[in-house]
C-alpha cells in the first residue's frame, strides 16, 4: 500500500503559473525605483520659464551632481498615496468616463448597436475588414490632432472589446482596434499641441511646421498596423484556438441571451447620439477652447445627465446607475495612481534628471544617423520614467535642441525623433495607460506582448528609416 508521502513522491502535479496582478508589478516597479535611488547619484537641473511655450523647461547647461537623496521604505509606501493625488485630474476623468458609458450600457443601447450592426456584417462579411480599417483610421487620425487621447478612449475599451467578439474575434482585436489606434495617431501627431505644439515651441520652430511628413507618417504607421490586426483578426476568426487569448474567460463582454434580442428603439438612438453630441463638442474644446482634462470630465458628466433625461429617468434613478458606474473606473484609477507613485519615488531620488546628463553624453560623441538612432532610444527610455507628452518635451528638448545644433541635425528631426519615442512607447511601458488598458480588457500583460511587440519592433525599424530619411532631406525649416 502507498503511504502519502510515497504519492505526493510519485505524483506530477501541474500548477498554472498565474502573471502578477498589475498593482503587484507597479508595487514590484516602485520598490526596483527606490533601489535604485540607492545606486544612481542625484543631481539635477535648474528649471527656467519658456516664455514661447508658458512653460517650465530646464537649462541644458546647469546640470551639477547634488548630495543623494535615497528613498527609505516609509518615503517609498507613502510615495504611493502622492501619486494617487499627483494623478487625482486623471483618475477623476476616468472616474466620470466609466460612469457616464456604464449608465449609457444600462439602457441596452450599445447591445442593440452591436447586435444591429453584426446581423447587417452577417449578410456582407468583408465588410467587417473594411469597418474596423474604418474605425481604427478614424481613431488614429483623431488621435493625432491631440482631441483624443489614452485617457478618453479607457472607458470605450469595453465597447470595443464587445462588438470584437461579436464580430468573432478576441479582445485583442478590440484592444487594436481602440487603445493601439489611439497610440499609432499620438506618435505620427499631425497638430497635436501637447506633444508637437510644446516641442515645437521649445525649439523655436513656427507652429505644426513639417506637417507634411508627419501625415505620410500617419498614413504609413495606420496602413501597416490595420494590416496587422486585420491579419491576426482573420485568423483568429477562421480557426479560434490560434487567439493568443483563447483560453481568457471574456464571458463579460459577450452579447448572449436576451441581450441578443435587445432592439434598436429610438430611444436608444437618441442615447447614442446624446454620447456623440457629447464627444463632439469635447473634440471642438479640445482643438478651439483649450480644454483638457476637467472639461472632458464635465462633458462626460453632461452626457450623463442627457442620457438620464432622454430616458425619462428619476433622479434617484440615474443618481444608483450612476454610482454603479463609477465602481467599474476603481481599478484603472489606482493603476494611474500607483503608476504616479514610481515617478514620485524617481523624482524624490532626484535620479531622472541624472539619466537624462548621462544619456546625453553618450549621443554628443556620435555621429549624425547613429545620433537619430540613439536620441530615438533615448526619448523612447524617458518616456519610461515621463510618460506625459508635454513634461517629457519640457524636459527633453531644451537638451536636444541644443544638441541637435551641435552635431549638425535639424530641430525638426529633434522633434520628430522625440514624437516616435514619446508616442509609440506608450504602447509598450507599463508607467503609462498600457497596464489599465489590459486590465479594463481582462487581458494578460504578457499575452498583449506576445501580440504586439512583433508590431512595435516593425514599427521601431520604419521609425529609424523615417529618421534616416529626414535627416538626409535636411528635414526642417530649421
Amino acid at each position: 500500500m502507498s503511504t502519502d508521502a510515497e504519492v505526493t513522491n510519485n505524483k506530477k502535479v501541474k500548477t498554472k503559473r498565474e502573471f502578477p496582478h498589475v498593482l503587484v508589478l507597479l508595487i514590484i516597479m516602485i520598490i526596483i525605483s527606490t533601489i535604485f535611488t540607492y545606486i544612481i547619484p542625484a543631481g539635477q537641473y535648474e528649471r527656467v520659464l519658456n516664455e514661447a511655450t508658458g512653460r517650465t523647461v530646464i537649462d541644458p547647461n546647469s546640470f551639477t551632481y547634488i548630495e543623494n537623496t535615497p528613498v527609505g521604505l516609509f518615503e517609498m509606501l507613502v510615495s504611493i498615496e502622492e501619486g494617487l493625488i499627483a494623478a487625482a485630474s486623471i483618475t477623476f476623468m476616468i472616474f466620470m468616463a466609466f460612469a457616464s458609458l456604464y449608465v449609457i450600457e444600462t439602457t441596452g443601447a450599445i447591445d442593440a448597436s452591436i447586435v444591429s450592426m453584426t446581423k447587417r456584417i452577417e449578410k456582407n462579411p468583408k465588410s467587417a475588414n473594411i469597418m474596423i480599417a474604418i474605425i481604427m483610421t478614424i481613431i488614429s487620425f483623431w488621435a493625432s490632432t491631440g482631441t483624443l487621447s489614452y485617457e478618453e478612449i479607457l472607458a470605450f475599451i469595453p465597447v470595443f472589446i464587445t462588438l470584437s467578439l461579436a464580430l468573432g474575434y478576441d479582445a485583442l482585436v478590440g484592444i487594436g482596434m481602440s487603445f493601439v489606434s489611439v497610440g499609432i495617431g499620438f506618435a505620427a501627431a499631425t497638430i497635436n499641441p501637447f506633444t508637437i505644439g510644446v516641442a515645437q515651441g521649445i525649439a523655436e520652430l513656427p507652429m505644426f511646421s513639417g506637417i507634411g511628413l508627419r501625415l505620410t507618417v500617419l498614413f504609413i504607421m495606420n496602413i501597416i498596423t490595420i494590416f496587422y490586426v486585420l491579419r491576426y483578426a482573420n485568423k483568429v476568426k477562421k480557426d479560434p484556438l490560434k487567439s493568443l487569448i483563447y483560453d481568457c474567460d471574456f464571458s463579460d463582454f459577450k452579447i448572449k441571451g436576451d441581450r441578443l434580442k435587445t432592439e434598436f428603439t429610438t430611444m436608444r438612438k437618441l442615447t447614442l447620439l446624446a454620447l456623440v453630441v457629447g464627444i463632439g463638442i469635447m473634440a471642438y474644446g479640445l482643438i478651439n477652447l483649450g480644454w483638457y482634462i476637467n472639461e472632458v470630465a464635465a462633458i462626460f458628466f453632461g452626457i450623463t445627465i442627457a442620457v438620464g433625461l432622454i430616458n425619462r429617468w428619476r433622479f434617484n434613478e440615474l443618481a444608483n446607475r450612476f454610482v454603479a458606474g463609477l465602481s467599474k473606473g476603481v481599478l484603472s484609477a489606482l493603476v494611474v495612481g500607483f503608476a504616479r507613485g514610481v515617478l514620485v519615488v524617481l523624482n524624490k531620488g532626484n535620479i531622472v534628471d541624472t539619466i537624462v546628463y548621462g544619456a546625453t553624453q553618450i549621443l554628443q560623441q556620435l555621429n549624425l544617423y547613429l545620433s537619430g538612432i540613439g536620441m530615438l532610444i533615448f526619448q523612447t527610455i524617458l518616456n519610461f520614467l515621463i510618460p506625459s507628452g508635454s513634461g517629457q518635451a519640457a524636459v527633453s528638448m531644451p537638451i536636444m535642441t541644443p544638441l541637435a545644433d551641435l552635431i549638425g541635425m535639424k530641430r525638426q528631426i529633434a522633434v520628430l525623433i522625440f514624437q516616435f519615442g514619446d508616442g509609440f512607447s506608450n504602447l509598450i511601458w507599463p508607467t503609462g495607460f498600457l497596464l489599465i488598458a489590459c486590465s479594463i480588457g481582462k487581458i494578460p500583460l504578457n499575452k498583449y506582448y506576445k501580440w504586439f511587440l512583433p508590431l512595435f519592433g516593425l514599427l521601431f525599424i520604419i521609425q529609424i528609416c523615417i529618421i534616416f530619411f529626414a535627416i538626409s532631406i535636411g528635414y526642417g525649416p530649421f
